[in-house]
């Protein structure tokens, strides 16, 4: 039995064990929770547009969307590319206490993403990283050698965590460059090193392209509002009994949503009286095969039962999408993406996706789940080899790539979508 449940009841065992990180567990019975993506900090660190997840084709700003689930817990599934702690986080693959109202969720799950941001990501700390980051410039332009966070810390006097803040998002931007494997040592990009002198003209560049103390400011104002609900966090949202009502509580808000299912419960599918904004399922196999070594379903049936919410697709009157979420060599690869093709087509979702997984948190396992003697980089997905893999797809199937995204590592294509029409959810 698990430490983390008694008597049908979520333990505080639990919630401490969660809350150690960014997790907020919100809720009489405990299994809601909250966490704000890389994405999210990233927006609000500069307010700009080009920070943002691969959801912004679709209108999602990152700094408005409220990442969330209604059964963090629960989960019919292990999959080998989970980032949550199947091996010990998980408790069952039923609903196993009482569930707690949607509406009183949705509150806490708002007022808990503010706190976040008023306490958590304080506006302070990135009005401070802007001014950072031109000390960081600056400094360079000056020393003409290579820096790192300690030479840094010595002469700028910022703590290493505001440094070293600074130094991602400059490198994220191509501001500045590792010049090792060790990437811990940088220096200038040469086309700000040969052309900029002054700190006048090193703030003027910033606030160009990279962000401005308003940009920050109206990123945080907005941010107290959420305009987007992923239910998409952990767990397998359609195991909570309410979420029709989920839904419609968010939309009363006026708010979107989008909910990301394993698709082995099509009955609940089909129960919904509220569709979500768009609804995507994840299709992570070729076959039952692939699909037992991939998802490692702790029911029985999961295939089968994943086909038929495939198939209840073109009945669904909200937006729809099939995501591929890709480990190299193990259940995708060019002569795989032939099969994958088959089902798509006879689906017929709005959308396809194929989306390499994220190597990080408890994903970082992949090797250990998959018995196998390679090494954990041997099964991500590079943005190349996806795109190889992206464009086999769209000559097979004849689906138009219609957008991609490297830093996510995330192509989409129009199924039974017009490729000219805009992509931008507008109402809830």
């Amino acid at each position: 039995m698990s430490p983390f449940i008694v008597d049908n009841k979520i333990t505080n065992k639990f919630v401490e064990a969660y809350t150690k990180t960014t997790y907020r567990i919100v809720g009489k019975n405990k299994h809601s929770a909250v966490k704000p993506c890389h994405w999210f900090e990233q927006r609000l660190m500069t307010g700009r547009d080009n920070r943002n997840c691969y959801k912004g084709v679709f209108g999602v700003k990152s700094h408005l969307c409220l990442q969330n689930t209604p059964s963090i817990p629960f989960c019919n599934h292990q999959c080998v590319f989970c980032w949550r702690d199947v091996e010990s986080g998980a408790l069952g693959n039923e609903f196993i206490v009482e569930p707690d109202d949607p509406g009183l969720i949705v509150e806490e799950l708002i007022k808990q993403q503010q706190d976040i941001v008023k306490n958590h990501l304080p506006l302070k700390r990135y009005l401070e990283n802007y001014e950072v980051m031109i000390d960081i410039i600056h400094f360079m332009l000056k020393s003409k050698e290579r820096q790192n966070v300690n030479s840094m810390y010595e002469y700028i006097g910022a703590s290493k965590t505001k440094i070293e803040r600074g130094f991602t998002l400059l490198k994220n931007r191509e501001f500045i460059r590792p010049t090792d494997a060790t990437l811990q040592n940088f220096e200038l990009d040469g086309d700000i090193s040969c052309c900029l002198e002054s700190r006048e003209e090193i703030q003027e560049l910033v606030d160009r392209e990279l962000t401005t103390p308003e940009d920050i400011m109206n990123a945080h104002y907005e941010a107290l509002t959420p305009m987007h609900a992923a239910i998409s966090l952990d767990g397998e949202p359609f195991l909570y009994p309410r979420m029709s009502e989920y839904v419609e509580e968010f939309k009363k808000r006026h708010m979107t949503t989008f909910i990301v299912t394993n698709g082995t419960l099509p009955e609940k599918i089909e129960q919904l009286e509220v569709l979500p904004s768009q609804l995507y399922v994840t299709l992570p196999a070729y076959d039952e095969q692939s699909y037992k070594k991939i998802c490692r379903p702790t029911i029985r049936g999961g295939w089968e039962r994943l086909n038929k919410t495939l198939n209840l697709l073109q009945s669904l009157t909200c937006r729809t999408l099939i995501r591929l979420t890709a480990v190299k060599d193990n259940n995708i690869n060019e002569q795989l993406i032939k099969k994958y093709a088959e089902i798509v087509k006879k689906a017929q979702p709005n959308f396809f996706e194929i989306k390499g997984f994220t190597l990080q948190a408890k994903a970082l396992l992949i090797k250990e789940r998959l018995k196998s003697d390679k090494e954990v980089q041997d099964f991500f997905p590079s943005y190349e080899y996806l795109e190889n893999i992206a464009l086999e797809f769209e000559r097979i199937s004849g689906f138009p790539l219609i957008y991609s995204n490297k830093v996510s590592r995330d192509f989409l294509f129009a199924v039974d979508w017009d490729k000219e029409k805009d992509l931008t959810i507008k109402n809830p």
